[in-house]
């Protein structure tokens, strides 16, 4: 990181007095949470709060999620790179007794897009003073990516078909991490997160009244056996060395203590980490469906709903972050993760285009950010803020260093 000795000082100071202003932006987007597909408010709040920093904003026409370019070259770009946070949030109620909690019963940002959304702004609003005050070393093009409905995986090809990636080279993003201390980053080459299928399963049998189920093709009997199959089957099919997990999140079934419903279905989801074991666990599950209707003579039908492949951080941009983080904070900040996680993120459909990485942003602090996502209690010790910004700021700076070479991109 040529030079960083004397630019990082700049970023530094240019930073430390914005924080308390980051802060008020989170726990603003913690308390008016949005579900997915319906982040008007918040695209709304967003673009406001981006265009007070001189930055043109495109909002895709239906008013859902945007983008803001940062241009400082006097001349065409040779190159772009985009930073990118999500801004939906999830149907949980948040039982935390804080000024900030939702005030949108059963509505919580539980998975930290409040402060995905807020890192990136500050990332941005440090970039455009150091430009205001012509203390950035070099010229830079960087674009912020806020993006819709990640939690539904769809939010990302949203973007891209709204030419989100357009002209864009390299693009970065973070995912805050309970289970690491404030000032730590996650980092891995290679893949970061598991791709995810959703399953849902419907069984048509022949429903009748309890007290004669003889007289029936009982259909929850026929799940209760799909279920049990499906897990034995794919321990017995999926090479043990290839990593995958099935799991059902919904069963749903009858109406009445005393009936036999016609029907059945379930909701699940199918994690895999490489497109060999996603085939044969998928296969795997039909032939579950097959057998389950000729032994229970009812009719099955499995279909697949929302997917994400899995995030496969680009080698050289991992690199970068680290560089980066070494030189920001100190090389004890970083944290090698060893596994990818089975969880699953729909910034992998970037990464299909164009050459990312993804960090994991430690929030857990003495008092708070220990809870687990996608829980009533999560949230963060917001000096992770701060970290977050400038380790996307330093490294879209990083990025653009003349002596540097930029990245090779795969899909060229």
């Amino acid at each position: 990181m040529t030079d960083s000795q004397t630019w990082l000082p700049q970023l530094t100071k240019v930073a430390e007095p914005l924080h308390p202003e980051w802060i008020s932006m989170r726990r603003y987007l913690h308390q008016h949470p949005e579900l997915s597909d319906a982040e008007y408010q918040t695209t709304e709040y967003l673009t406001c709060a981006l265009t007070k920093l001189g930055l043109p904003t495109h909002i895709p026409v239906d008013q859902r999620g945007l983008t803001a370019d940062l241009v400082t070259f006097k001349h065409e770009p040779d190159r772009w790179m985009a930073i990118r946070g999500d801004i939906d949030a999830l149907p949980i109620n948040d039982a935390k007794a804080v000024d900030y909690r939702s005030t949108c019963d059963g509505v919580m940002h539980a998975c930290g897009h409040d402060v995905h959304a807020t890192v990136v702004v500050a990332a941005m609003h440090i970039l455009s003073a150091m430009h205001q005050a012509n203390r950035l070393p070099w010229p830079i093009a960087v674009r912020a990516v806020l993006q819709p409905s990640e939690e539904l995986a769809t939010g990302a090809r949203y973007m891209i078909h709204h030419h989100a990636l357009r002209d864009i080279d390299a693009i970065l993003a973070l995912h805050v991490d309970p289970t690491r201390s404030v000032g730590c980053i996650g980092l891995r080459h290679g893949t970061l997160t598991a791709a995810c299928d959703a399953v849902h399963v419907t069984i048509h049998g022949n429903g009748g009244h309890g007290a004669r189920p003889h007289l029936t093709n009982d259909p929850i009997d026929a799940i209760t056996h799909w279920v049990q199959s499906a897990f034995r089957r794919l321990g017995r099919t999926v090479n043990a060395h290839q990593t995958v997990v099935f799991s059902v999140g919904q069963l749903h079934a009858g109406h009445s203590t005393n009936v036999i419903p016609d029907s059945a279905s379930l909701s699940g989801s199918l994690r895999s980490l490489d497109a060999h074991s996603r085939r044969i666990a998928l296969e795997t599950l039909e032939d579950v469906c097959q057998a389950t209707e000729i032994e229970n003579n009812c009719k099955v039908k499995m279909e697949l709903g929302f997917s994400a492949p899995a995030v496969v951080n680009d080698d050289s941009l991992v690199d970068l972050l680290a560089d980066t983080a070494t030189a920001a904070f100190s090389a004890g900040a970083i944290e090698w993760i060893d596994e990818p996680s089975m969880g699953s993120e729909d910034f992998s459909y970037y990464l299909k285009q164009i050459p990312g990485a993804m960090f994991r942003l430690g929030v857990a602090g003495d008092q708070v950010g220990h809870a687990p996502l996608h829980t009533p209690a999560f949230d963060i010790d917001e000096r992770a803020i701060m970290v977050g910004a400038k380790l996307f700021a330093a490294s879209v700076i990083a990025y653009f260093d003349p002596n540097r070479s930029p990245v090779p991109n795969a899909n060229v």
